[in-house]
């Protein structure tokens, strides 16, 4: 005989994960422990041992909430700074470019092979021709 109870989601969750931890949540920040992590960052974007240590007891945050912000603020930095380099060279204007990329105020590579000339035209492979008659 059926009670009509069925297992909920969470106990569905449990079945297939038994031993998995329980998701943490989110740290939020409060804006005085930014202004300070931010700070340290400007100095130094690598923040480890005694330094990390202190940071973080004086931020009241445990030393692994400091090295995660740091990771995770070094991939923002470096996001940042490939969207502006994108930027930068998106932003120049058509005139100051040359052919493959190359801009005005950049050296021309020797790699690069210069436009062939009027009499160097003569010489043309033509593709559709199978060789001499």
């Amino acid at each position: 005989m059926s009670l009509g109870l069925s297992p909920g989601p969470d106990f569905a969750g449990f079945l297939l994960h038994p031993f998995r931890k329980p998701k943490r949540i989110r740290t939020a920040f409060s804006p005085n422990q930014l202004l300070k992590l931010e700070k340290a960052f400007e100095n130094n974007h690598y923040v480890v041992g005694a330094e990390r240590k202190q940071l973080a007891q004086s931020l009241g945050l445990s030393e692994t909430q400091v090295k995660v912000w740091f990771q995770n603020r070094r991939t923002k930095h470096k996001r940042t700074e490939q969207e502006e380099e994108a930027k930068r060279s998106s932003s120049k204007r058509p005139s100051e470019q040359r052919p493959g990329g190359v801009t005005s105020d950049s050296p021309v590579s020797p790699s690069v092979t210069p436009p062939l000339s009027p009499e160097s035209m003569d010489e043309h492979i033509d593709p559709d021709d199978d060789g001499p008659d």
